[in-house]
């Protein structure tokens, strides 16, 4: 009887091991980058051709290996990590999936170099598709040199469905980024495609990130430390007042592993929600010492995720320390409601069909009509506040001023009253004006190039996104390593505001929304309105004659009655029912 179950050859076992733990170029530096680390490196230098899909090179000057451990750290479930299953729950040192070095194997061309420091010369290993090709003596220096070339070319259906090099170099600079931050002691050399992207040399927590991130991080971040029984906390935490709107300097490390985790960063903006506003995100680059025996680190298989044994603490630790770094730094809002952006609409909220106000909306005015209907009515509206004198429109029968900010209107054709929010109207009416410029992409050039700050991970993306940004209205001359130079930006939009805006597109794009060129264009457009009726002297208006007018053309915009924030900016009130 012939069988069915049969054992897999060993290349065939490390190709599945290599589905689970080598996704990406990216996943090889990492297991890479720990293996150097582990080996005690004091500098390591990473050499990238077309974003690790043709050559991912690791050299650095660790304790090496010999010949022996050399041939065997290729075999499955090798390492010297791991002796028995209670050393699982107690690793401390960075990798030790013994499947690693052999999963790489199987899936790319490997060639090794390695001596430890008592040897006179090292050992030479060439790897093809998990079978040793060829063993020699070779001259090298104390260390390893590893070289992965042309990742996943016996597997062409996974690296068919490898990203542009753009987006798959912004991963291996995600991974750079984590690592290097980490391990500030290490020096670490990252050279792309030739050029050199990063130098950086052994320093301590503070100087890593400003090596990485710029020198306008030196007065932006602020110390934070804090001894517990459960949780020893230390770090650094951006100044809330500079948090961006694109999330990216955010990195949480549990006993020097970089993690992910939803739940420490809803802590850590929870204790900032008095200071920035929700569409907003603060940096932070912090360290959580905590037993092993309280955490499960292996519930991801790339470690990025960790189970807490007591999380509900650890949470309120975290958010208790940040505020008191917060306090102890005398950070402090400061409240400007002209321009206050926390009055922002969500996109989330955009792409919502809008909800009624509570009170009952007049009907004639209904926003929710059909358009054509709503357009006609408006075309009638408009006709009849010019068939008579404006302070004889039959359209609006009377308006009176509440105050500097709210206003009351009578329509002839019913018997209720209208609060109208006057600086809710005028943003409508900005809104909508803005919105049709900029579907028409109108352009302007600016008489200086406009220079953008970016990091690395971010440029990445704009170089992926050009087009995309391009449509939109803002023409990019020139891309460097760390800034992004504009020539044209859109119609009637001030410079002031273009880092935050091309923030905006970068955090729209992470989240990966659906639609995100018209998404864009609604919050060009909503900034646009907020920046135009910001000054108080725009909207603190009393004459009648000007009130008239901001009336008749709210009432012409596609939705009247509800404010870009969500919220009504005109309020129906029916008289016959206020006392019932």
């Amino acid at each position: 009887m012939k069988r069915k179950i049969n054992i897999l050859p060993n290349n065939v076992i490390n190709q599945i091991a290599a589905g689970e733990v080598i996704q990406r170029p990216a996943s090889v530096v990492k297991e890479l980058l720990e293996n150097s680390i582990d080996a005690q490196a004091n500098n390591i230098q990473i050499i990238i051709q077309n974003a690790g899909k043709t050559l991912i090179q690791i050299i650095d000057d660790g304790y090496g290996m010999n010949k022996i451990d050399a041939e065997m750290c290729f075999e499955k479930h090798a390492t010297s990590k791991i002796q028995k299953t209670e050393d699982i729950m107690k690793i401390s040192t960075m990798g030790f999936r013994g499947e690693a070095l052999g999963s790489i194997a199987s899936v790319s061309q490997v060639e090794l170099k390695t001596k430890t420091k008592s040897e006179k010369s090292g050992t030479g290993i060439i790897i093809d598709n998990s079978k040793i090709k060829k063993i020699t003596e070779t001259p090298t220096k104390t260390g390893t040199s590893i070289s992965v070339k042309n990742l996943f070319f016996n597997i062409p259906a996974r690296k068919k469905f490898l990203k542009s090099d753009q987006v798959e170099m912004k991963y291996i600079l995600e991974t750079f980024m984590q690592i290097a931050i980490a391990n500030h002691q290490i020096g670490f050399k990252l050279i792309n495609n030739g050029s050199n992207l990063y130098n950086l040399s052994p320093t301590n927590l503070k100087k890593r990130i400003i090596q990485i991130f710029g020198n306008r991080y030196k007065n932006k971040i602020l110390p934070i430390k804090e001894s517990t029984s459960i949780v020893n906390i230390e770090g650094f935490i951006g100044n809330p007042l500079d948090a961006k709107k694109t999330r990216g300097e955010q990195f949480i490390y549990i006993n020097n592993r970089y993690i992910k985790s939803a739940y420490l960063n809803h802590a850590i903006k929870t204790s900032m929600e008095n200071i920035i506003t929700k569409d907003h995100h603060p940096s932070y680059f912090l360290f959580l010492n905590i037993s092993s025996d309280l955490i499960d680190i292996n519930v991801h298989p790339n470690k990025t995720e960790v189970k807490f044994e007591d999380e509900k603490s650890i949470y309120q630790i975290l958010k208790s320390a940040t505020k008191k770094a917060i306090g102890m730094n005398n950070i402090m809002p400061s409240l400007d409601f002209s321009t206050e952006e926390s009055f922002e609409i969500p996109l989330h909220v955009q792409n919502r069909p809008a909800k009624e106000p509570k009170l009952n909306i007049n009907p004639h005015f209904n926003p929710f009509k059909e358009k054509d209907d709503r357009e006609q009515e408006n075309l009638q509206n408009l006709e009849n506040l010019f068939k008579d004198d404006i302070n004889e429109n039959p359209f609006i029968r009377d308006i009176i001023n509440i105050d500097n900010n709210y206003a009351i209107f009578l329509l002839n054709q019913d018997k209720s009253i209208n609060l109208m929010d006057k600086k809710g109207a005028i943003q409508r009416i900005n809104y909508e004006k803005a919105l049709n410029t900029f579907q028409q992409k109108q352009i302007q050039f600016t008489i200086e190039p406009i220079i953008l700050d970016f990091n690395n991970i971010d440029i990445q993306l704009i170089k992926e996104n050009t087009k995309l940004i391009s449509s939109l209205g803002y023409r990019i001359s020139e891309i460097t390593k760390n800034h992004v130079i504009l020539d044209a930006i859109p119609a009637n939009m001030k410079n002031t505001n273009t880092q935050e805006v091309i923030e905006s597109f970068l955090e729209e794009i992470k989240l990966k929304n659906d639609n995100i060129h018209d998404l864009l264009i609604q919050k060009m457009a909503q900034q646009f309105a907020y920046n135009k009726s910001a000054k108080k002297d725009n909207y603190l208006l009393n004459e009648k004659t000007t009130l008239n007018a901001i009336i008749m053309e709210l009432l012409n915009c596609k939705t009247p009655f509800i404010g870009i924030n969500g919220k009504p900016c005109v309020i129906n009130i029916e008289i016959n029912k206020i006392f019932q």
